[in-house]
This record gives C-alpha cells, sequence and structure tokens, in this order.
C-alpha cells in the first residue's frame, strides 16, 4: 500500500519582503536568514533548466524505489542569495520523511540557481518555492510562483485559533476601553501589513507598511520614509522600527542600518556596525543603548560607538544568531539566539540556559520587557519544536521573579489562548501585562491569575493577527496588525 506525503498548506508568519520567516509549517534551521523577501525582483530568481532537469533525473534514479512507495506534492521554501547558493528555508512535508529530507539535501547541494534582479541589480537574498510531485513512482518538480493576490487574502481577517479549550474568558475589563482602527480603506494608512511600530518622545506612531515607513498624526498617515536613498523611485522595505533616547529613529533596510535624527536619515552599513541586516532592534532606556540583533552576533551602539558580542567573546553563547537581545533593571542582558537563550549578569558572566532545567532551556527569547519590582516577562519560541505537526508549540510566556524563580504560562496551565507570542508589554498604569499572538489576538493578564482574551469576534480588533505594539506616555496601547493600525485607550 502506498503511502501520502502529508502536505499541509499553512502561511504561518510569512510576510512580503520581510525578514527570517518561513513560508511553510516544517521549518528548517539552516540557513542565514535576517533579512530576505519572497519572490520579488522585476527578474525573479529561478534555476538553470538543464541543470534542475539534471538534479531531478538524478534523484530519480538514486532513489526511483523509494519513491514507488508514496505518492504526494511537497512545496519546498528555497532562500537564494545573490552569488547563486540556494537553502531550504521551510517545506509543507508535516511527516517530516526520508523523502523529503533526501530533497532538501539535493536543493542545499544544487549549483544551477540564479538569483533575482531589481533594477539590474542582484538581490541580496529571495526566496521561491519549488513544487515536488511524486506520482506513480516518478518524480516531477518546477518552480511554483507566489500568487501575490492570493498571499495577501491570506491574511484577511479569519477567526481567531483559540487553543486553550479549559479557561473560561469572561473578558470583564474589554467594556473599559475604547478601540479604534485604521485601515487602507478607511483612512490614508497605505496598506495593511504593518508590522512593526514605535512610538517617540513626542508620542508620534511611527509604521512599517509593506513597502514605507509612515508617521501617524491621530487622524492621518505621513509618509516618513521616502528620502532614505537619492533614488526614491526604488520602494524600501523597512525591519522594524524604534526611537531611542534622543529620540533619534532607528530602521533596518536590506542589510543596512539607518537612523534618522528628524532632518537626515544617516546609513550605517556592515563596515560600520560588524552587523549585517537585523532581527530586531531594541533601545535600552536606562543604559541609553541601541541593541541591533543579527547573525552576527548583538552589536550595541552607544555614544557613537559600536561593539559587537558574539561566541568569539562569550563562548557560552549557543549561537551568532541573535534574534533578541534586552538589558535588565539589574544591569543583565538577556539573549535570545536560535539555539538557546542566555543570561550576561552585570559582571558580565554568561549563564546557557541550554545547560540548566529551567523552562528557558532550549528556548529562544523574542521578547522581554519588566516591572517596578524587577519581574522580568519573556516572550518564548521553541526553535526545535517537539511536535512539528502542531502549530500550538511549547512557548507561551515565562515570568522571572525578582527573587529567581522562572514560571511558564502556555494553554495547559493558564489563560493563554495560543502559544506563539509576538510581542509581551509591562503596562505601569494598569499593572497588567499585555501579550500580543499571531493567530488568537491580544491578552490581557493581571498578574493575579486573570486572563483576558481580545480579538475580532468580540472586540473592534479587526484580526487576530499581532505583528507588534507599544504604549505611549499616556498609557495608550496601539497594535501593529495585518489589517491595519489599532488604538486601545482606557475610558
Amino acid at each position: 500500500m502506498k503511502k501520502s506525503l502529508l502536505i499541509l498548506l499553512v502561511l504561518v508568519t510569512v510576510k512580503l519582503n520581510i525578514k527570517a520567516q518561513n513560508i511553510f509549517p516544517v521549518k528548517l534551521d539552516n540557513c542565514i536568514t535576517n533579512t530576505f523577501c519572497l519572490d520579488c525582483g522585476d527578474e525573479k530568481a529561478g534555476v538553470n533548466t538543464n541543470e534542475f532537469n539534471n538534479l531531478v533525473n538524478k534523484l530519480n534514479k538514486t532513489n526511483g524505489s523509494d519513491y514507488r512507495k508514496v505518492n504526494g506534492k511537497i512545496l519546498f521554501q528555497v532562500l537564494v542569495d545573490s552569488t547563486g547558493n540556494g537553502c531550504v528555508l521551510s517545506h509543507t512535508d508535516a511527516s517530516d520523511s526520508p523523502t523529503s529530507a533526501s530533497i532538501v539535501r539535493a536543493l542545499n547541494l544544487f549549483t544551477g540557481w540564479i538569483p533575482a534582479k531589481e533594477n539590474g541589480k542582484t538581490v541580496g537574498r529571495t526566496s521561491i518555492n519549488i513544487s515536488a510531485e511524486i506520482k506513480n513512482g516518478v518524480l516531477t518538480a518546477s518552480v511554483a510562483r507566489v500568487d501575490m493576490n492570493a498571499f495577501r487574502r491570506s491574511f484577511e481577517a479569519r477567526d481567531p485559533e483559540i487553543y486553550n479549550k479549559s479557561y473560561a474568558y469572561t473578558n470583564e475589563n474589554l467594556k473599559n476601553y475604547n478601540i479604534k482602527f485604521w485601515n487602507s480603506k478607511n483612512s490614508n494608512l497605505p496598506d495593511n501589513f504593518n508590522d512593526h511600530i514605535a512610538i517617540d518622545a513626542n508620542n508620534t506612531v511611527w509604521l512599517t507598511t509593506e513597502q514605507n515607513l509612515v508617521k501617524f498624526t491621530g487622524s492621518s498617515f505621513i509618509p516618513a520614509g521616502q528620502y532614505v536613498s537619492d533614488n526614491n523611485k526604488v520602494p524600501f522595505v523597512y525591519h522594524t522600527i524604534i526611537a531611542d533616547n534622543k529620540n533619534i529613529k532607528w530602521t533596518c533596510i536590506k542589510d543596512d542600518i539607518y537612523s534618522f535624527n528628524g532632518d537626515k536619515w544617516t546609513k550605517y552599513d556592515s563596515t560600520t556596525t560588524g552587523s549585517s541586516g537585523t532581527y530586531s532592534i531594541i533601545n535600552n532606556t536606562k543604559s541609553a543603548e541601541v541593541f541591533f540583533c543579527s547573525d552576527k552576533g548583538l552589536t550595541i551602539y552607544k555614544n557613537g560607538t559600536w561593539n559587537t558580542i558574539n561566541k568569539a567573546k562569550v563562548k557560552e553563547l549557543p549561537s551568532d544568531r541573535v534574534y533578541f537581545a534586552k538589558r535588565d533593571s539589574k544591569n543583565r542582558i538577556w539573549v535570545g539566539t536560535f539555539s538557546g537563550s542566555v543570561l550576561l549578569d552585570e559582571n558580565g558572566k554568561a549563564i546557557s540556559y541550554n545547560n540548566t532545567a529551567t523552562v528557558l532551556k532550549n528556548k529562544c527569547i523574542t521578547s522581554m520587557d519588566e516591572d517596578e519590582n524587577g519581574n522580568v516577562y519573556l516572550g518564548l519560541f521553541e526553535y526545535d519544536r517537539k511536535d512539528k505537526k502542531s502549530l500550538n508549540a511549547d512557548e507561551g510566556v515565562a515570568i522571572c521573579s525578582s527573587n529567581g524563580d522562572i514560571k511558564q504560562f502556555t494553554t495547559d496551565n493558564s489563560g493563554m489562548p495560543f502559544n506563539h507570542v509576538t510581542k509581551v508589554l509591562y503596562d505601569k498604569n494598569e499593572k497588567v501585562l499585555w501579550i500580543a499572538t499571531d493567530r488568537a489576538g491580544l491578552v490581557r493578564y493581571d498578574l493575579k491569575g486573570n486572563w483576558e482574551n481580545y480579538h475580532n469576534k468580540n472586540s473592534n480588533i479587526p484580526t487576530p493577527y499581532i505583528s507588534d505594539m507599544a504604549l505611549n506616555s499616556n498609557g495608550v496601547l496601539y497594535l501593529a496588525t495585518r489589517q491595519g493600525l489599532v488604538k486601545i485607550e482606557r475610558k
């Protein structure tokens, strides 16, 4: 009896022209992915047809006996860099079979990739899809172009996915908030793909869109990033946005860092910063440092000086691929990498949580905030999932009490509706923790055992997909979502 390859076509957390995102459920951690775009370029990435056909023929010759035992189609997302190297990012075979593993190895070794071009210049990194089908014992494969219209529709408002079936949400505080949203239909917001948000010293909201950066005045959106380059005809994709203590805005475009002082933009390339692109940029208010997290480690900027922490300097770091880092009130740095998390104490001593029995073992810290009592709140990512078929991984949030105790909260032991967290924020005005998710909307936790869950089925929040969030100095919460900007203000 022939087996069928399990195909699961779920767009999990991907977006157009983005950083470090995998389209398909089975994610592979073997590529440099700090920034890339999805099937972009006016000349799209592809393959040398003759060489690709030879690759397929070789696979049929080598694995023909195995192919006679299976039927099915698998999609592979492949990252192609400017030099023509390819690396498989993700695929759709949720059974993670030996068949898909052998195709992954072949695609990674394939030398016939053709990089994408934009205005005649090769694009740094772009991902394309390869469709492979096994039928009647024969493998066929080809490049599968992304249907951008269908892709955008995949982020249209959908029902929230509440994995927690045991917690009874009363949402008793929902009535205390005014919730308003702006999108491309009811305002001049260029588009609804809003993934990063920052609020500066003047309480101005800065928001990334699919291919621009805008400022929000309270009623309208003003393009704010069009003068980054002398060539204004070229659209830019902004990877993250923050405002530092001096009200300077920081962002990443392709592999370069940019700052904006209110009058002009300044570009910093890798020779200056020591990093290449970023996963995230974090402002540390108390230490006046700006952190840049990338595949080169943690780069720290302060008073015009750039310094990088990596495995060469701190052997306890499990990887140079730093996704997130932030300093707490005790002068410790919490670092999340794609191979584990580390705490650098006030004396520079490193503790690798992979070598502990805590809930942070084998987790990547993706977000962090702290309250006035020194309790630290962490968003977690399970980078090597035990159950690859489940979207509700062993993640959630962790609370590190000031006495050193660490407790994880998930759908199994709390009111978390879904375990994948995009941001945690401590609200000092209300003394609550706000938790953003990308499938179940917004979570309000009062830190006393009471959990509330707001989404598009019970509130004016237009979608359960929340990418980022920020609080202004008046305690007003803003959400960046895949359906526009949301403002949540206490009545």
